[in-house]
């Protein structure tokens, strides 16, 4: 067998690491065959046997020095060879792998090898750092969360501002009124007959009503998740006020609705007013309802209730026209707006088109008690780790019979053309 030449430690040091793993191989196929040799003179020979055992233990050391050596090369180029197992270790002794033949079973922590006039090992080639390309398995930076919810924009109430509140103490509100009156005071001679008068006394109630609203939520939202109690209680508070509100307002007094303002108010008549005023606009409807009001012998009017469209519309009427002023008896005074003195509330609680006016001083609503929140289970809730938050109100409004002619109601294209001359 041809000897082997051993390389010296500056030689192998200038090495790369392809040369030196070359290298490696050949001295390590070398050792192969003495062992190989010393196997088959060790079946007849102790001595050859002890020496055997003493080369074995040599290569095994040998290569633990090859891996470190090639490990400190490799590790010039950022990479460096995992250790081998002793399981790894053994196999490789009993089949006589090479050190270049355990360099290819771990290709993975190599990059592939490219020759240059260098012999050198290279690598991924550097390149611009990228949000959108170096980044990934998540949001770095992290977002700035702001805190609460954006929630969705929601009528104002304005309603429950301009009528009187009361108490309800029963579940049923009535209330005497008088009704068919018959005679009236008058002159009387002497000896004659004296002038009678008479009227009715009527009973009339309103029943309270029950409104309500609820939301389903699992545990694990409202723990997880800081301010949900908080949103979701205001968010029934919130819509259930609206319903109430727009009970309060038309009502239609069937089922579980309330009798509301709108629908006992007394409809528009333009009376004396027909088809009398030319190029008749809102201005002249709202005058004409208001006056509707003063002859039904009520004390006057202290609201008008509108949508925003039309009070945009009011806003807009002219003088005349030729005339581009605007009309003098529309004011807005620390941003309020009124019309010949009285308050204009604007709110989508109204239809387009559609109008309200009124002494709203005699509408009431009776709360029969507060607004009640509780939490409770239903149905398969519990199982399913869900709970169940509820806002209820009970309640009612009051118009009296012979307050209705208080108000007047309407909308704006019908009774244009009822005021409009031919």
């Amino acid at each position: 067998m041809e000897k082997f030449e051993e390389k010296s430690a500056e030689v192998l040091a200038k090495m790369t690491a392809e040369e030196l793993a070359g290298y490696y191989n050949q001295k390590n196929a070398f050792t192969s065959e003495e062992i190989k040799a010393l196997k088959e003179s060790a079946k007849t020979s102790n001595e050859v046997a002890e020496e055997l055992k003493v080369k074995l233990a040599t290569l095994e050391a040998d290569k633990i020095e090859q891996l470190k050596s090639l490990n400190e090369t490799l590790k010039q180029h950022g990479v460096a060879i995992k250790k081998l197992t002793e399981q790894e270790k053994s196999d490789r002794t009993e089949k006589g792998e090479t050190i270049f033949d355990s360099l290819k079973k771990h290709v993975d922590l190599l990059t592939e090898m490219k020759e240059d006039r260098n012999k050198s090992v290279s690598f991924k080639a550097a390149a611009p750092m990228l949000i959108s390309t170096n980044v990934s398995g998540g949001n770095v930076p992290v977002e700035q969360r702001l805190a609460g919810i954006n929630n969705i924009a929601s009528r104002r109430i304005r309603l429950f501002d301009i009528v009187s509140r009361g108490a309800a103490e029963s579940n049923v509100i009535s209330w005497v009124y008088q009704a068919n009156k018959d005679g009236a005071a008058g002159g009387t001679a002497e000896g004659a007959l004296k002038n009678q008068i008479d009227f009715d006394l009527v009973v009339n109630s309103e029943t309270v009503k029950k409104r309500t609203a609820y939301i389903k939520i699992s545990k694990e939202m409202l723990g997880d998740i800081s301010f949900m109690e908080t949103e979701v209680n205001n968010e029934l508070m919130r819509e259930l006020v609206k319903d109430v509100e727009n009970q309060v307002y038309q009502g239609n007094n069937t089922g579980s609705n309330m009798n509301g303002i709108r629908t006992v108010a007394t409809a528009f008549a333009a009376g004396t007013f027909a088809a009398s005023v030319d190029n008749a606009n809102i201005v002249d409807v709202l005058r004409v309802a208001m006056n509707q009001v003063k002859l039904a012998d009520q004390d006057g009017v202290n609201y008008i209730l509108m949508n925003p469209s039309d009070v945009t519309s009011l806003k807009l009427v002219k003088v005349g026209s030729t005339d581009d002023r605007y009309i003098d008896q529309l004011q807005l005074v620390a941003g309020q707006l009124s019309l010949d003195g009285v308050n204009i509330i604007e709110s989508t609680l109204v239809a387009q088109d559609d109008y309200l006016v009124g002494n709203f001083d005699l509408a009431t609503i009776y709360d029969r008690g507060m607004v009640e929140m509780s939490v409770g289970y239903e149905n398969d809730d519990f199982t399913k780790n869900l709970v169940t938050i509820l806002a209820e109100w009970r309640g009612l409004v009051v118009v009296k019979n012979n307050d209705r002619t208080a108000f007047v109601k309407g909308d704006f294209t019908t009774d244009k053309a009822a005021l409009e001359t031919p």
